[in-house]
């Protein structure tokens, strides 16, 4: 029992890991727009949300640009061939990622977004969010729930707008070069992150080295001990059974020849009295005439 159960659940075992195996890790924003079970947004009318919209409507544009001039009769049969391509001159990568977004319903806000991603059934299917670097990083330090993947992509630094011309550019300019040489920024930047009261000290993840731990097997364990457990009930109950029921039967099976055996001895102690044989009975009456002679009985 316990070998097949050993064999059939470790077969079913590394099964399971080896298909989990093969499920690709989304790392990156391609990984995320070839996949199809996480749905993925930004935040409706934030500047992730302007980006791809804009990158797409640039590929768009590209595309519209090149199909005007490869079907604009006014040019050469040369010229017109260099433009025929097997695909279009720009990718359209964008185009697909924006139609995948709006197929997902962009969250209105901020923790609409978090409640969808925390709403995710698990890490390979669900929700998630797109949005700043900074904001996802700051939520990441706060919650061990949540999780940052892949690299910053059109990464842009922060800026203030002032109207064109006007002297606050200056004051700005010198006023933040000023802290940068206090050394300001750097201690707002350590209290804020390293030194956050909110900051959260999670588990690291040992699940990336795709082993065997003896959480995968535990079940085994478990089944081979109640199988244990069965057979020692189930001897318990055969013990008990050939004890004291097995015994009785052989008893009752050898009564028919006991009670024959009984009624033979009957009859020979009625004929001889005290059950002796006629040898005994004969000795006995003749005052040891006879010379005595064993019972055959």
């Amino acid at each position: 029992f316990g070998f097949i159960i050993i064999a059939s659940y470790t077969a079913n075992l590394a099964a399971f890991l080896t298909v989990s195996r093969l499920e690709t890790p989304v790392e990156s924003l391609e990984d995320l727009a070839k996949q199809y079970k996480i749905q993925y947004a930004p935040q409706n009318g934030s500047a992730s949300a302007l980006y791809f919209e804009r990158m797409a409507y640039i590929e768009e544009r590209f595309y519209e640009i090149w199909k005007d001039m490869s079907l604009n009769d006014s040019l050469s049969e040369l010229e017109r061939s260099k433009l025929a391509v097997w695909d279009y001159p720009v990718s359209d990568k964008y185009t697909k990622i924006w139609q995948s977004m709006k197929e997902a319903d962009l969250p209105a806000t901020f923790d609409e977004a978090l409640k969808r991603v925390r709403n995710s059934a698990s890490s390979s299917e669900g929700f998630a969010f797109l949005g700043d670097a900074t904001d996802i990083r700051y939520q990441e330090y706060t919650n061990c729930d949540l999780q940052m993947v892949g690299d910053e992509f059109s990464r842009k630094p922060y800026a203030l707008a002032v109207q064109q011309g006007s002297p606050l550019k200056d004051q700005f300019n010198d006023a933040i070069l000023k802290l940068l040489n206090q050394r300001k920024l750097e201690t707002l930047k350590e209290r804020w992150w390293n030194q956050n009261p909110e900051k959260k000290v999670c588990e690291e993840d040992d699940n990336d080295g795709g082993g065997i731990s003896i959480h995968n097997i535990g079940g085994v364990f478990i089944v081979i001990f109640v199988g244990i457990g069965l057979a020692i009930i189930t001897l318990g109950i055969e013990y008990w059974y050939y004890k004291y029921k097995a015994p009785q039967s052989r008893v009752g099976s050898a009564d028919p020849n006991k009670k024959m055996v009984s009624e033979m001895e009957k009859q020979v102690r009625d004929k001889n009295g005290f059950g002796k044989t006629d040898f005994a009975g004969e000795y006995m009456n003749n005052d040891g005439e006879i010379a005595p002679v064993g019972n055959p009985w």
